[in-house]
Parts: structure tokens; C-alpha cells; sequence
């Protein structure tokens, strides 16, 4: 996964876990820029990651019941 497959209001999970995350967007934040997520049910940026960092990500497919 890298940066421009992305999609704010995307639905996304770490490769080795089932944490569901949604993209909220590429924002500054204290250091730099980075990539914000949600977690599913919760209202505020629950990470944040590098573009070095993306491949640890996965699409959910929102056809699945993840």
C-alpha cells in the first residue's frame, strides 16, 4: 500500500491484526506530516504513520463483514 491508494473515509486494517481503521487524511502534526486513521467506533486520530509505514496497511474490502 502507498500514499496515493488512500482514500479519505476508507476503510483500513494492519496487515497483523483485525483493528479496523478509517482514513481521515495526510495532516501536520507536531513533527511533520502524517497520515491520520480513526478507529472504527472512535472520534478522534487513534494513529498516525509515515509513508515508510503504509505497507503495513491493508484495504478492507466493504463488501466483507470484517
Amino acid at each position: 500500500m502507498n500514499a496515493k491508494d488512500l482514500r479519505i473515509g476508507g476503510k483500513y486494517s494492519f496487515t497483523n491484526t483485525s483493528v479496523k481503521l478509517h482514513y481521515i487524511g495526510y495532516n501536520f502534526s507536531g513533527n511533520g506530516y502524517w497520515h491520520q486513521f480513526e478507529k472504527n467506533g472512535e472520534q478522534d486520530v487513534w494513529c498516525e504513520l509515515l509513508d515508510s509505514d503504509l505497507h503495513l496497511l491493508k484495504p478492507i474490502n466493504e463488501g466483507n463483514k470484517q
